[in-house]
C-alpha cells in the first residue's frame, strides 16, 4: 500500500465518534473490498475487507462515508 501524505499546515479536524469513514484501497483477486475503516478521526484507520455485499451492508449500518479514490467501486461487478 502506498503511504499517503499527511499535510500538517492545517490543524487536524477534531474528533469526533459520530463520524465514520471507509476508503477503499482496492479489490483483491477474490473479488474482496478492501479498506481503511476510520471512526472519530480519518488518521485513526484499521484495515479490512469483506465481500462487496457485506460492504454495502457494512456501510450502511455503520453510516460511513465511503471514499473510493480510484472509482474501485464503479467497476466491479454486481
Amino acid at each position: 500500500m502506498k503511504p499517503r501524505m499527511v499535510d500538517r499546515s492545517e490543524p487536524p479536524e477534531p474528533f469526533d465518534p459520530n463520524r465514520k469513514w471507509a476508503r477503499v484501497t482496492g479489490i483483491n483477486r477474490l473479488g474482496f473490498v478492501e479498506f481503511e475503516f476510520s471512526i472519530g478521526a480519518k488518521e485513526l484507520t484499521v484495515e479490512l475487507m469483506l465481500r462487496p455485499e457485506a460492504f454495502d451492508e457494512f456501510c450502511k449500518m455503520q453510516a460511513v462515508e465511503v471514499n473510493d479514490p480510484y472509482h474501485l467501486l464503479a467497476n466491479r461487478r454486481s
